[in-house]
């Protein structure tokens, strides 16, 4: 698959949070890797990784053109605010 993502955080952050991304591109469907779909009640599927216990990626997946849209990284504690406990 192929990924764009665009953040600003520290150097070893961005490090940490781009080798989880990366897995991404094997997989990203849930059912590994702390992976798994959010009920946001629109149309659309929204899926949501763990990175280690202090961020989360939200993210949707284009099967047609074969994109994962990395749509925020959130900290886990924004994450809990803005889409509930998961």
């Amino acid at each position: 698959m192929r990924m764009r993502v665009h953040f600003s955080l520290d150097p070893e952050s961005q490090r940490i949070i781009m080798n989880y991304v990366d897995t991404l591109k094997e997989n990203p469907y849930p059912g590994t890797g702390g992976k798994e779909s959010l009920r946001t009640g629109k149309n659309r599927i929204i899926y949501r990784m763990h990175i280690t216990r202090s961020f989360t990626a939200i993210y949707t997946i284009d099967p047609h053109d074969d994109i994962v849209h990395i749509i925020q990284i959130l900290t886990i504690e924004r994450a809990h605010r803005r889409y509930g406990r998961m």
